[in-house]
Protein backbone atom coordinates (compact mmCIF):
# COMPACT_ATOMS: atom_id res chain seq x y z
CA UNK A 1 0.00 0.00 0.00
CA UNK A 2 1.32 3.42 -0.96
CA UNK A 3 0.76 6.50 1.17
CA UNK A 4 0.33 10.24 0.68
CA UNK A 5 0.88 12.86 3.36
CA UNK A 6 -1.74 15.59 3.24
CA UNK A 7 -2.55 18.52 5.47
CA UNK A 8 -6.05 19.45 6.59
CA UNK A 9 -6.66 22.95 5.28
CA UNK A 10 -9.59 25.27 5.82
CA UNK A 11 -12.26 26.94 3.78
CA UNK A 12 -14.69 29.69 4.71
CA UNK A 13 -18.44 29.27 4.90
CA UNK A 14 -20.95 32.03 5.25
CA UNK A 15 -23.52 31.66 7.98
CA UNK A 16 -26.45 34.01 8.56
CA UNK A 17 -24.34 37.06 9.38
CA UNK A 18 -20.69 36.00 9.40
CA UNK A 19 -18.05 33.71 7.96
CA UNK A 20 -16.69 30.66 9.72
CA UNK A 21 -13.69 28.44 8.95
CA UNK A 22 -14.26 24.73 8.39
CA UNK A 23 -11.68 21.98 7.73
CA UNK A 24 -11.20 20.54 4.25
CA UNK A 25 -9.11 17.81 2.66
CA UNK A 26 -8.12 18.32 -0.96
CA UNK A 27 -6.66 15.59 -3.13
CA UNK A 28 -5.66 15.85 -6.77
CA UNK A 29 -3.32 14.19 -9.21
CA UNK A 30 -3.02 11.49 -11.85
CA UNK A 31 -2.56 8.94 -9.08
CA UNK A 32 -6.30 9.23 -8.31
CA UNK A 33 -7.22 8.20 -11.84
CA UNK A 34 -4.72 5.35 -11.73
CA UNK A 35 -6.50 4.05 -8.62
CA UNK A 36 -9.95 4.14 -10.29
CA UNK A 37 -11.06 7.65 -9.31
CA UNK A 38 -11.55 9.19 -12.75
CA UNK A 39 -13.28 12.54 -13.20
CA UNK A 40 -17.03 12.08 -12.67
CA UNK A 41 -16.72 8.92 -10.55
CA UNK A 42 -19.41 8.73 -7.86
CA UNK A 43 -17.89 8.16 -4.42
CA UNK A 44 -18.92 6.67 -1.12
CA UNK A 45 -17.29 8.27 1.94
CA UNK A 46 -17.42 6.11 5.04
CA UNK A 47 -16.10 7.53 8.29
CA UNK A 48 -15.75 6.99 12.00
CA UNK A 49 -13.71 8.69 14.69
CA UNK A 50 -10.16 9.13 13.37
CA UNK A 51 -10.74 7.29 10.07
CA UNK A 52 -12.08 8.10 6.58
CA UNK A 53 -12.52 5.57 3.78
CA UNK A 54 -13.26 6.76 0.22
CA UNK A 55 -14.26 4.32 -2.51
CA UNK A 56 -16.10 4.38 -5.84
CA UNK A 57 -19.78 3.45 -5.70
CA UNK A 58 -20.51 -0.07 -6.89
CA UNK A 59 -22.71 -0.48 -9.98
CA UNK A 60 -25.63 -1.43 -7.75
CA UNK A 61 -25.13 1.62 -5.50
CA UNK A 62 -24.84 3.92 -8.53
CA UNK A 63 -28.03 2.45 -10.05
CA UNK A 64 -29.88 2.87 -6.75
CA UNK A 65 -28.69 6.47 -6.45
CA UNK A 66 -29.81 7.22 -10.03
CA UNK A 67 -33.21 5.64 -9.29
CA UNK A 68 -33.57 7.86 -6.19
CA UNK A 69 -32.63 10.95 -8.22
CA UNK A 70 -35.18 10.06 -10.91
CA UNK A 71 -37.90 9.47 -8.31
CA UNK A 72 -37.15 12.84 -6.69
CA UNK A 73 -37.34 14.53 -10.11
CA UNK A 74 -40.65 12.76 -10.86
CA UNK A 75 -42.03 13.92 -7.50
CA UNK A 76 -40.97 17.52 -8.25
CA UNK A 77 -42.51 17.42 -11.73
CA UNK A 78 -45.73 15.88 -10.37
CA UNK A 79 -45.99 18.69 -7.81
CA UNK A 80 -45.42 21.27 -10.57
CA UNK A 81 -48.11 19.64 -12.73
CA UNK A 82 -50.54 19.67 -9.80
CA UNK A 83 -49.91 23.40 -9.30
CA UNK A 84 -50.51 24.09 -13.00
CA UNK A 85 -53.72 22.04 -12.92
CA UNK A 86 -54.94 23.93 -9.85
CA UNK A 87 -54.11 27.25 -11.51
CA UNK A 88 -55.94 26.29 -14.68
CA UNK A 89 -58.95 25.07 -12.72
CA UNK A 90 -59.06 28.36 -10.79
CA UNK A 91 -58.70 30.39 -13.99
CA UNK A 92 -61.39 28.37 -15.77
CA UNK A 93 -63.75 28.68 -12.78
CA UNK A 94 -63.41 32.46 -12.98
CA UNK A 95 -64.51 32.65 -16.63
CA UNK A 96 -68.00 33.89 -17.42
CA UNK A 97 -70.32 31.29 -18.99
CA UNK A 98 -70.30 33.20 -22.30
CA UNK A 99 -66.51 32.98 -22.51
CA UNK A 100 -66.39 29.31 -21.63
CA UNK A 101 -68.29 28.29 -24.78
CA UNK A 102 -66.14 27.38 -27.72
CA UNK A 103 -68.68 28.15 -30.45
CA UNK A 104 -71.97 29.95 -30.56
CA UNK A 105 -75.00 27.68 -30.55
CA UNK A 106 -76.52 29.35 -33.64
CA UNK A 107 -73.33 29.24 -35.65
CA UNK A 108 -73.57 27.69 -39.14
CA UNK A 109 -70.84 25.30 -37.97
CA UNK A 110 -72.72 23.97 -34.96
CA UNK A 111 -75.20 21.07 -35.32
CA UNK A 112 -78.18 23.19 -34.16
CA UNK A 113 -77.40 26.02 -36.60
CA UNK A 114 -76.77 23.81 -39.64
CA UNK A 115 -79.62 23.34 -42.12
CA UNK A 116 -80.12 19.90 -43.48
CA UNK A 117 -79.95 19.35 -47.23
CA UNK A 118 -83.57 18.12 -47.20
CA UNK A 119 -84.86 21.39 -45.72
CA UNK A 120 -82.90 23.39 -48.32
CA UNK A 121 -84.38 21.36 -51.22
CA UNK A 122 -87.97 21.80 -50.03
CA UNK A 123 -87.67 25.58 -50.03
Amino acid sequence: MQTKNLKVAYTSRQTKSSYTSVPKIQMEGKWLEELGFAIGTLLKVEFEQGSIRIRPLSEEEAAERRQQELKAELDRKSAELKQVQLGLAAAYAGLSPELSQVAESKSPYSPSGRKSKKSEKTK
